[in-house]
């Protein structure tokens, strides 16, 4: 991985990507929850549909995220068990 003190143009552009569609999604969660609940499902509906390139990345990181997760505690486990096993 490279050790660059800024973003590429291509990160910049999925971090873009990324806050539009966690801006979406907070304000379904806490405007239009909050002022017109019966709404919110058709908001984030209307919002899929309309900006569909923002969901898919959203999407694509909720499932990586458990993922990545497992992955990092199981790596996490191997350093403890070989720091345990060199004492």
């Amino acid at each position: 991985m490279a050790k660059r003190k800024v973003a590429t143009k291509a990160e910049k552009d999925v971090i873009d990507r990324l806050a539009h569609a966690f801006a979406c999604e907070e304000i379904a969660k806490h405007v239009i929850r909050t002022h017109y609940p019966d709404l919110e499902e058709s908001y984030k509906a209307h919002m899929r549909k309309t900006c569909p390139e923002f969901y898919r990345l959203l999407d694509e990181l909720q499932k990586a995220i458990p993922r990545v997760r497992k992955q990092m505690l199981k790596e996490f486990e191997k350093e403890v068990k070989v720091q345990t096993h060199e004492r």
